[in-house]
């Protein structure tokens, strides 16, 4: 009886795990297109691993986070782990499994630890706690 209860609760507490595990959304990619003129818009797409199935919707907005692992000097210990905010994504996008999302605004360092490399890269994960659905029209920005 023990041996059946504990089986079940193994098994119940590695299927939450994988679960959770699933619903990790990242980014995976990054596009940007080329303009062929100088009044061209400049888009920059962020390819995201998760659909509707993880909760992402067209027009939220999102934010990406960095995790960095702090060592000391010499590189032998670790203290620990810090998820850094780097900026906010609109997502523009949902099918499948797939998400594509466009930068709605990077987050000041004025408040938050420094990154080595600033924007918003491939590998950053996103968390949709704090999201919100943004219906305005997005703008062409030039350079982003």
């Amino acid at each position: 009886m023990f041996l059946r209860f504990f089986t079940m609760t193994l098994i119940l507490t590695l299927g939450i795990f994988i679960q959770a595990q699933a619903q990790e959304i990242s980014i995976i990619e990054i596009r940007r297109n080329i303009p062929l003129a100088d009044d061209q818009p400049v888009y920059k797409d962020f390819y995201l691993t998760g659909g509707e199935s993880a909760g992402l919707k067209k027009n939220m907005v999102i934010t990406a986070y960095r995790k960095l692992t702090i060592r000391d000097s010499s590189g032998a210990q670790t203290y620990g782990e810090l998820q850094v905010p780097v900026g906010q994504l609109k997502v523009i996008s949902v099918q499948g499994r797939l998400a594509v999302a466009r930068e709605y605004q990077l987050i000041s360092r004025d408040d938050e630890p420094m990154l080595e490399q600033i924007g918003i890269m491939a590998g950053d994960r996103i968390d949709l706690q704090g999201s919100f659905i943004d219906n305005k029209k997005a703008s062409a920005k030039k350079g982003s």
